[in-house]
């Protein structure tokens, strides 16, 4: 029955499932003073209970509805503006909105429980039935209701049998189950470090121009002026000094910034650097943590007027309150797109927290990003530049060299190295892969050794001594002889961060060596240890893939070796030369950042690759024009936009029929909707990954407005289908990809 009440008296709730919409619930009357946008609740959801958030109340309902059972929250967790953020970023990147619940909610001070209740008046069971009977008296001793996991170790047994317990008929009689929430503990109290009335005390005065760059944004603070600057910054040229000092403006003004690195160590880092500027510590935010200390951080920040926030991708959805400035580190990074649901970009939902708030946002980078610099170029962002290094550093030089065998140490690097650690600097070595081999393959009959998961090779691992793979996390033991033919020639192929590491602790046996990659760091703070211990000197030579090429300020560091530089050249996506420059260009920069000028030596054999001789040459602007021409060549981002719709299915037959029942879909997709190309669909770059089949389906149009009306049309015409033609079948969109791979 449809009601047309006109009290708000239905909310549409937003609920931890992978649907694309909000269900709406009715307000009992004893609850309507306390449900309000923004607070948890507790709704039925099927045969169960969940937990979900107010997106807004409203007057009519179009279908009929179930009561909302009870609200968790006295005052509202999550306020208007991050709640229509959290919205706007799901409608933007076409996800479920229950998957942005997870990051803008604490995650641990409420437990879902199930909750045994003895209905009012009934009877004592039978003394025939024992486990009844037992059931029975615990509830009655117990005031009536249980946790089931409580009542299990109250009858001596355990929750999954006492579920089965629970189902019998004489049980069944007298009791009822229900769900419930409980506050599991207080995550609101605890100082967490966070003192706002913050004074800067180590802030060394700004050059020209930096300066320079600190009044253009201040403008925009002092007027609330949503703008977004670019700064082109080369590395080494103080970017994060002028951060502090925004930063610092922010408070004076009684206002919060928001700042965003695209990796947790680079978080971290940064955090470190604001600690030795101010007196009292930003709130650091990102996902390593565990949750109490998440929550005690997030209930904080929302409690504190003005405050400094620093965290990776997720911060951006950080509870701060008077939002003033917002800062985008290494505005370019790929890391700040989430690569599963939800698949947002952490630097554009950072623009339009801002343009929300009213504040200005800074994005800066050594190498922006083309769509950035191609909005700064357009007028749509204000383009900044720090050109030069502080105190008139020199660039460091950078040399391209053929190694004599792909992945090895050549000669040149070898005796820089040695170089440097007669005179006590510093070696930076780059190598995006890790492990020991990227593959092994028997030199004699040919077997190579694949994950039984997926369709990639397993990486050797000599450190454990087994086979791994780098997607399902697949293990084997690393072989002595081939498992067909049983020959001891095995060729170990593509070499990794931890080849690397073996081959210089080979070469120069006295040296402090360190590796920092996935392996390394899994632990807690792990890469913020490694890291620290470079800064100390407590290490001669760090060797590690990307996360090692960003921002880190090591003055003692003169040398950095990029080991095969062009690996990243050869990956079939459209923005491999630009990943390519980044990287070298960002990689270089680690060098020469002190009084002593830095050398790069760039090992790869397409030497003559534009984004080589460019990154080489510290030459930007002409690699963005020849960039620039090949992508509008072949109609692709800054001056298109893109959509991926990725497909998996339980086996290649059912992948192959969904296209087949989805393929008048397509076609409507390509007769309706004007300017739009579709490529595909076809297996992806991985076709079998975790046992799954994996096809790509790309969108390109000029608009995001023709990307949604084509998906649109597709998930429509998934619904047409039913569900049992999409059985084993899952569907899932990324708007604006990372790769196109």
């Amino acid at each position: 029955m449809i009601s047309e009440n006109k009290e708000l008296c239905f909310a549409d709730v937003i609920v931890p499932r992978p649907v694309r919409g909000l269900f709406t619930y009715s307000i009992p009357h004893e609850l309507r003073d306390s449900v309000a946008p923004g607070k948890r609740v507790l709704v039925p959801f099927g045969k169960r209970s969940l937990v979900g958030l107010v997106a807004s109340l409203k007057a009519k309902a179009q279908m009929e509805t179930r009561p909302i059972v009870g609200v968790l929250d006295a005052e509202p967790f999550v306020d208007a503006g991050l709640l229509d953020l959290a919205l706007w970023t799901s409608l933007h990147y076409y996800a479920p909105p229950g998957d942005f619940l997870p990051v803008i909610l604490p995650r641990g001070d409420y437990s879902l429980d199930t909750v045994v209740v003895l209905k009012p008046g009934s009877p004592r069971p039978s003394e025939r039935s024992a486990k009844a009977v037992a059931v029975y008296d615990a509830l009655s001793e117990k005031g009536g209701s249980r946790r089931l996991e409580l009542l299990a170790k109250d009858i001596q047994s355990t929750p999954g049998a006492l579920k089965k317990i629970l189902s019998g008929s004489a049980v069944r009689a007298f009791i009822e189950i229900r769900q419930g929430t409980r506050a599991v503990a207080s995550r609101k109290s605890g100082d967490a470090g966070l003192a706002v009335e913050t004074s800067a005390v180590f802030l060394p005065p700004l050059t020209t121009a930096q300066n320079a760059v600190y009044e253009s944004v201040a403008r925009d603070m002092d007027t609330a002026r949503f703008r977004v600057s670019l700064l082109h910054g080369v590395t080494g040229s103080g970017k994060t000094e002028v951060y502090a000092y925004l930063a610092k403006k922010a408070l004076d003004m009684g206002k919060s910034a928001l700042i965003l690195a695209p990796e947790i160590a680079l978080a971290d880092m940064l955090a470190e650097r604001f600690m030795k500027r101010f007196e009292n510590p930003p709130v650091v935010l990102h996902s390593d943590m565990a949750p109490k200390e998440r929550d005690t951080r997030l209930y904080a920040v929302r409690s504190a007027p003005s405050i400094i926030v620093v965290g990776a991708r997720s911060a951006v959805f950080a509870p701060v309150n008077n939002l003033g400035l917002v800062i985008v580190d290494e505005e370019h990074d790929p890391s700040y797109k989430q690569e599963t649901s939800p698949r947002y970009n952490g630097r554009d939902v950072a623009i339009k927290r801002a343009s929300m708030a009213g504040a200005p946002v800074l994005l800066g980078s050594a190498t922006p990003s083309l769509e950035s610099y191609h909005h700064s170029v357009s007028g749509k962002y204000h383009l900044l530049a720090l050109a030069s290094r502080v105190d008139g550093r020199p660039m460091p030089r950078v040399e391209i060299v053929e190694p004599e065998r792909a992945g090895e140490i050549g000669e040149r690097l070898k005796a820089e190295i040695e170089d440097r650690l007669k005179k006590g600097e510093q070696t930076l070595l780059f190598i995006n892969r890790r492990g020991a081999a990227r593959y092994i393959q028997c030199s004699t009959c040919g077997h190579a050794y694949q994950c039984r998961n997926c369709s990639v090779s397993l990486v050797l691992h000599g450190v454990t001594g087994t086979l791994d793979c780098h997607l399902c996390g697949y293990k084997e033991k690393a072989p002595d002889t081939c498992a067909k033919c049983g020959s001891a020639s095995l060729r170990m192929g593509g070499a990794g961060s931890e080849r690397v590491e073996t081959e210089i602790r080979r070469l120069f046996p006295t040296a402090r060596v360190a590796r920092m990659d996935r392996d390394t760091t899994a632990g807690r703070r792990a890469g913020a240890k490694i890291l620290s211990a470079v800064g100390k000197g407590e290490v001669d030579i760090l060797i590690g893939t990307q996360m090692i090429t960003k921002g880190h300020d090591y003055p003692a560091i003169t040398l950095v070796g990029a080991v095969s530089a062009d690996d990243s050249l050869n990956m079939p996506d459209f923005r491999s030369s630009e990943r390519t420059f980044q990287l070298i260009t960002q990689a270089a920069g680690r060098a020469g950042r002190g009084d002593v000028p830095g050398l790069v030596i760039v090992q790869a054999t397409s030497s003559a690759s534009h984004c080589l001789v460019c990154a080489a040459n510290h030459d930007f602007e002409s690699f963005l024009s020849i960039e620039y021409s090949l992508r509008q060549m072949v109609g692709y981002p800054p001056f298109t936009r893109m959509a991926m719709i990725r497909v998996d299915a339980s086996s290649e037959r059912k992948g192959l029929e969904f296209f087949e029942k989805m393929s008048p879909s397509l076609k409507t997709m390509g007769e309706k909707v004007k300017g739009l190309a579709l490529l595909g669909p076809a297996e992806a770059l991985v076709f079998k990954a975790r046992n799954r089949y994996h096809w790509r389906l790309s969108l390109k149009g000029e608009a995001h407005s023709a990307l949604f009306r084509a998906l649109d049309i597709f998930f429509k015409g998934m619904e047409n289908l039913g569900k049992g033609s999409v059985s084993g079948v899952n569907v899932s969109v990324d708007v604006d990809p990372a790769s196109s791979m």
